[in-house]
């Protein structure tokens, strides 16, 4: 049986490092105007920009090891997402027959082939083989 809604762990890191990069561009443009308005229109000289882009720079190297793993969104397949989820028996299972689960009908099977599950009980989705979804009764 599978495992309940266990995300997929093999995101690529650059995948992740562009996703951090997308989130920062804001934070860069806003730094890089915020330092030309003071250089230019307030005149603050130009070693001050550069300290202050050092700063950033350090604060980044600081964070990122913090924060990294908050960029990292973890992907569940559309099955897994199914699992533990709730259906509508639209006939018998005895063990088998059909199933409403988001307006869709699927063929199912109960988990233990001697339990019967009648018509409009409510099941939980235990696993998936195939397009055969694994039910059991919902107490």
């Amino acid at each position: 049986m599978k495992s309940n809604k266990q995300p997929t762990t093999n995101i690529p890191v650059h995948y992740i490092i562009r996703r951090y990069l997308m989130f920062q561009i804001p934070g860069i443009l806003i730094l890089i105007i915020l330092a030309l308005f003071f250089h230019y229109i307030v005149e603050v000289p130009a070693w001050s920009i550069w300290l202050l882009a050092g700063a950033w720079l350090i604060k980044e190297l600081i964070t990122v090891p913090f924060t990294w793993r908050l960029y990292i969104r973890p992907r569940l397949s559309p099955t897994e997402l199914m699992l533990d989820q709730e259906g509508i028996a639209i006939n018998k299972l005895d063990p088998d027959g059909f199933v409403r689960f988001n307006s869709e009908i699927w063929q199912a099977e109960a988990v233990d082939p001697h339990t019967v599950i009648e018509k409009g009980e409510t099941v939980k989705i235990r696993d998936i083989r195939g397009m055969r979804l694994i039910v059991e009764k919902n107490n």
